[in-house]
């Protein structure tokens, strides 16, 4: 299995493609994920006439950096909410279009709700089932894999009418579906966060596992004394949280994963801190570099357990 990880934390260092590929690659990594997530802002290419530049700039790192995209993220967005997705609707399949013609093999997309209501259980499916049932055209013409992905709800849906955290949620919208271009990006961080078995979610999503998001966080805690839920989804490198990843592992194998390990950390977030210094930006680099490499290194360390790792 491959290990990859996603230019995402990379976006805010560097101004261009080449600069953020070549970043990774030097940390070690021979795959990379791409994050269209927050590109798709107004006046921004990605809207343009110019938007082919964009694959091109990747096609042009992607041959001379050796690398292979394997995954790539939607933009932000929300494609069940007040406009009913049309905002969505204008992103989205601009970004399967790029995904694909960069090279990747699936999109992983989100689930969408209702802003202003707790949808039911049973109108959050229907939501979105019809709303992917619009992407696949575009997932047909291009020859791309969707992957929908749980995200981090804890036990909160009955509140905000969003039904997308475990096993049974992704495979009664993908099921509902069936079609071959739609199956699952399994986020493990997310599923920690939500209080869930690993290895029983992933086993009861079998074959449907395309994709996988890695990282890692101190799972979902409920301090009732204060009143309130103390959690977060920190995305952050595998072994610094509570993730039990001999259990991801072994239910990936048991189930047949043919994808890469494919890293979604972001920590450390220290650009903010350093925007306004040229040294510091470059400093800032440097620790990316540096946690990248041990990213790799933690990666390399939890495959070869099982005699896994390629590269």
């Amino acid at each position: 299995m491959f290990l990859s990880q996603t230019l995402g934390p990379l976006m805010a260092l560097y101004d261009n493609i080449d600069d953020r590929v070549k970043h990774l690659s030097l940390s070690g990594f021979k795959c990379f994920d791409v994050p269209f997530f927050s590109c798709f802002k107004k006046g921004s290419i990605y809207f343009s006439d110019d938007y082919m530049k964009v694959v091109e700039e990747y096609k042009e790192a992607i041959k001379k950096y050796d690398m292979k995209p394997v995954q790539a993220h939607e933009p932000e967005g929300n494609s069940v909410g007040d406009d009913n997705g049309e905002y969505y609707m204008k992103k989205t399949p601009r970004s399967i279009e790029m995904a694909a013609k960069i090279g990747c093999p699936s999109i992983t997309i989100h689930p969408g709700h209702a802003n202003t209501y707790a949808m039911t259980r049973e109108e959050f499916v229907c939501a979105n089932v019809k709303a992917i049932k619009k992407l696949l055209p575009y997932a047909e013409e291009y020859g791309i894999e969707l992957l929908l992905e749980n995200i981090e709800i804890m036990d909160m849906a009955p509140v905000n009418g969003i039904y997308m955290g475990t096993a049974k949620d992704l495979i009664d919208v993908v099921d509902e579906v069936n079609h071959p271009l739609l199956n699952v990006n399994w986020d493990i961080g997310h599923a920690n966060f939500n209080g869930l078995n690993e290895y029983d979610e992933i086993k009861k999503l079998g074959s449907r596992i395309h994709g996988i998001h890695v990282h890692d966080n101190l799972g979902f805690k409920n301090f009732e004394s204060y009143g309130k839920y103390i959690s977060g989804d920190m995305h952050t490198h595998p072994l610094f949280g509570n993730v039990n990843y001999d259990d991801v592992i072994r239910a990936l194998i048991e189930t047949g994963y043919k994808g890469t390990f494919n890293f979604e950390v972001g920590t450390p977030s220290v650009v903010s801190y350093s925007q306004s210094d040229p040294k510091l930006m470059e400093l800032s680099r440097d620790i990316r570099d540096k946690a990248n490499t041990m990213l790799y290194a933690i990666g390399k360390l939890l495959l070869e357990k099982y005699n896994l790792f390629e590269g």
